[in-house]
């Protein structure tokens, strides 16, 4: 029976420990594999994997290209589901709801943020910030007042009606980091998100990204090739040749 997706909070009954000396997990892949089929071929990403993230943390997940890091990422967000396991973020297996309540887990419980943002450019910063909160049918009013607060906190209030192709790359990021937060989640999940940006940019969106990961009390989830980003998490975790080889506190 497919599971379904109910707005009021989890409970802690649904969460489980991995390993003594452990905070309990609050987001658990167990056993998943991704199998792509095309045609004659059949392209393993991996099997068997697992992982274990405490509420709260902020992990960075590293690798070489091609070794299966925003395939991961997916599978956690539910944008993808695994060919066989489960992923749970509470006491919800994601990879068990139906679609409809797949599609309100997401909007309302986790953020996405991706390295080229996909801002829509013909709406103002204001408004592609809104548009999560629009989608769930919130009023336009509490919809506003929302993106509002966050473009003041990520330092872009003077900017609210520009569009997406008169920011620099910089406030772009700012933009999609808001966005993703403007629903309020408990989980951000990032996939190279200062890929394309300096080094000067970057290290202002790390800062920017651990302040609101602690401010906010996320739990968040970064792919990332930039070893300072992934220097300012928790842990880190290296995936290569479908499993982790390593966990670094």
């Amino acid at each position: 029976m497919k599971e379904s997706y109910s707005m009021s909070k989890p409970s802690e009954s649904g969460h489980r420990t991995p390993d003594a000396g452990r905070q309990t997990a609050f987001i658990v892949a167990d056993h998943i594999a991704r199998v792509y089929e095309a045609g004659q071929q059949r392209v393993t990403v991996f099997e068997a994997l697992n992982l274990d993230i405490a509420e709260g943390e902020m992990v960075a997940i590293v690798g070489p290209s091609g070794a299966g890091k925003s395939t991961l990422l997916h599978l956690l967000g539910g944008l993808d589901k695994p060919s066989q396991g489960t992923v749970k973020i509470g006491q919800f297996d994601i990879s068990k709801l139906r679609d409809i309540d797949l599609a309100r887990f997401r909007n309302k419980e986790i953020g996405f943020i991706f390295q080229f943002h996909f801002l829509l450019p013909e709406f103002t910063a204001l408004e592609n910030i809104m548009m999560p909160l629009l989608i769930a049918r919130r009023s336009r009013t509490s919809a506003r007042e929302r993106a509002q607060a966050l473009l003041a906190a990520v330092g872009l209030a003077n900017r609210a009606a520009h569009r997406p192709g008169e920011l620099s790359g910089g406030e772009q990021a700012r933009i999609a980091l808001a966005r993703a937060l403007v629903a309020a989640p408990r989980v951000l999940l990032a996939d190279e998100p200062t890929g394309d940006l300096d080094s000067k940019t970057s290290e202002s969106i790390h800062n920017l990204l651990k302040e609101i990961h602690t401010t906010q009390k996320l739990t968040s989830v970064l792919v990332t090739h930039n070893e300072r980003l992934a220097g300012i998490c928790d842990r880190v975790l290296h995936l290569e040749d479908g499993r982790f080889h390593s966990d670094v506190r």
